[in-house]
């Protein structure tokens, strides 16, 4: 009896275990469960906030027209693609179609090339472009532009000629010569009058002050030439140029007559600073105070050929052809063998020239521009000045002897 009990007790031990294990088992899988769920909820969560977060609103200006789009595109170009937004190259996309999209708003502007005129003058000037500023339109019809020059969009009337209302109107600076207290210079301008010109330059036209060369009401034009001198006595700076020198070389190796320049000349400037007298434009005095040499001369040098082109012959053919008498060659030779070694265009440090040694005067009168290259006619010439001032040849060969010079 008292066996059965204890049985009894152990089996309801038993069972009570099981209980307990299999209500433990429930539980830690219905929290598994609802861990996995949790999970599950907060994964779709992350995945669409990151998709929110790459995504960004982008505005699109297209010729009048306004679009606004959802896109995670990277790229401008990517953003008009998957909007289907076709373009060419003469469209002009704002920013850059390479450019990265950053900030969840953006903006992006398409300009459409257009037809447009852009007249200068007489000339007519057609383009297609999607630029804006007039400038840059009249550049791409291929218009030069100078400085001061302005473009202004205008109203066209030949809408049947060119299909179009209104065109863009070059408008050309006038050029103005100004000579501003004896400083002169060129300006450009779109000034309508003298006065607003000078106005525009800071110049005073205060007529106690400054006088006018030209009336200020006077219509501005590119033919003028505006003086402007202080009333008094003032001091001004003038730029002036200085001459090059020149200095020649001659050689007597390259061919007679032939010239080169072996340095070429610079002119220099200089600075110079006056007082002057101006009463009503006209300068009544001026005188010298100074002067800054800014740019050195450069001296030219020119080479000048000397190398004869003697005749045919000996010395004695050279005198026979001069007229000399035969008896006379031995006082000759003498006299020219000591004087030139026979060189008709030898020169001495002293600065004379030819067969006999005379001065350049001399023998360009007896023999023109072949002076030096011709010894037949300077031995005429030395006939000459031996029989003129010593009586004859023996003569003028006794007085070399003793003063060894003639």
């Amino acid at each position: 009896m008292r066996f059965r009990k204890k049985q009894a007790r152990n089996l309801l031990l038993l069972l009570l275990v099981v209980a307990t294990v299999l209500a433990l088992g429930i539980v830690f899988r219905g929290r598994q469960t609802f861990a996995e769920a949790e999970g599950d909820l907060i994964s779709d969560a992350v995945e669409e906030n990151e998709t929110a977060e790459s995504e960004h609103y982008i505005n699109i200006y297209d010729n009048g027209t306004h679009i606004t789009v959802r896109s995670d595109a990277t790229t401008v170009r990517e953003v008009l693609e998957r909007a289907e937004i076709r373009y060419t190259d003469r469209d002009n996309v704002e920013p850059g179609l390479d450019e990265e999209i950053d900030g969840r708003e953006y903006n992006i502007n398409i300009y459409r090339a257009r037809r447009v005129l852009v007249l200068d003058g007489g000339e007519k000037h057609y383009a297609n472009t999607a630029k804006m500023v007039p400038e840059d339109i009249a550049e791409v019809a291929g218009v030069e532009l100078k400085d001061k020059d302005i473009v202004k969009l205008v109203h066209y009337d030949d809408i049947l000629e060119t299909g179009m209302l209104s065109a863009f109107q070059v408008v050309r600076a006038k050029t103005v010569k100004l000579d501003y207290y004896g400083k002169k210079t060129t300006l450009r301008t779109q000034a309508k009058t003298v006065e607003e010109f000078l106005n525009e330059q800071n110049i005073s036209t205060d007529k106690e002050k400054n006088w006018v060369s030209i009336p200020l009401e006077q219509a501005l034009a590119s033919t003028n030439e505006i003086s402007v001198y202080l009333q008094g006595k003032q001091t001004i700076t003038v730029d002036e140029t200085i001459p090059f020198s020149e200095r020649v070389n001659y050689d007597y190796d390259l061919t007679w007559g032939q010239e080169k320049i072996t340095q070429p000349g610079q002119n220099g400037q200089k600075t110079v600073t006056y007082e002057i007298d101006m009463r009503d434009g006209i300068e009544i005095s001026r005188e010298y105070v100074s002067e800054i040499v800014t740019r050195e001369t450069v001296e030219q040098i020119k080479t000048v050929g000397r190398k004869a082109t003697l005749p045919p012959g000996s010395h004695e053919d050279w005198m026979a052809a001069a007229g000399i008498d035969s008896g006379d060659y031995g006082y000759v030779n003498y006299i020219i063998s000591h004087e030139s070694g026979w060189r008709p265009y030898a020169v001495s440090s002293n600065g004379y020239y030819g067969l006999y040694q005379t001065n350049q005067a001399r023998l360009i009168a007896a023999c023109g521009e072949g002076w030096m290259n011709d010894p037949v006619c300077q031995l005429r010439s030395a006939t000459s000045y031996a029989t003129g001032r010593y009586g004859s040849w023996a003569g003028a060969y006794q007085f070399w002897v003793s003063h060894n010079w003639w």
